[in-house]
């Protein structure tokens, strides 16, 4: 650290032009948030056709999946792996969750349809733990216009008859 008298790397003209700076960068992103909430929101963002393994399960063989990251900046890519058992075509909308006139989410994009396959089922560890080593099955990069935010996916079967059933994770 400086010793305040403008030598080393945190001078006090220095850390006082970081504080000062700090509110006004604050409020450009209030702004943006502000601004992004205003806009139309989706009605059915959420899930509505879930079918669990099990009676107390928490997932289904059917449809599901993970991302390779759990927090991304604009620019990066992120990869989408699915595993759908039976194999079957699926869609994968993207939701930025936030105001949006009380509705809570907005979709942001789409992709698909794209074709699913069962990926393998991940051993148990000696922790009890599971580590999935799929392929993916997408990837998006994150645009720039794309507010900082929690972001959601809904993945959903794409039903190829009447006997079929669009369940969704």
């Amino acid at each position: 650290m400086g010793d305040g008298r403008g030598r080393g790397d945190l001078s006090r003209r220095r850390m006082m032009g970081a504080a000062l700076a700090a509110p006004a960068a604050g409020a450009r992103a209030s702004g943006i948030i502000a601004r992004e909430n205003r806009r139309q929101g989706a009605l059915d963002w959420q899930l509505t056709n879930i079918r669990l393994d099990k009676p107390n399960g928490f997932r289904t063989k059917l449809i599901e999946g993970y991302c390779s990251h759990q927090s991304i900046e604009a620019g990066d890519t992120l990869r989408i792996m699915v595993s759908t058992d039976p194999a079957s075509r699926f869609t994968i909308e993207i939701f930025r969750t936030g105001y949006y006139g009380g509705r809570g989410a907005r979709l942001m994009t789409t992709l698909g349809p794209l074709n699913g396959k069962p990926q393998p089922e991940p051993p148990v560890s000696a922790r009890r733990l599971r580590e999935c080593a799929w392929e993916p099955s997408d990837e998006i990069k994150i645009p720039a216009d794309w507010p900082s935010g929690v972001y959601v996916g809904r993945l959903s079967r794409i039903p190829e008859s009447r006997n079929e059933h669009a369940w969704q994770s």
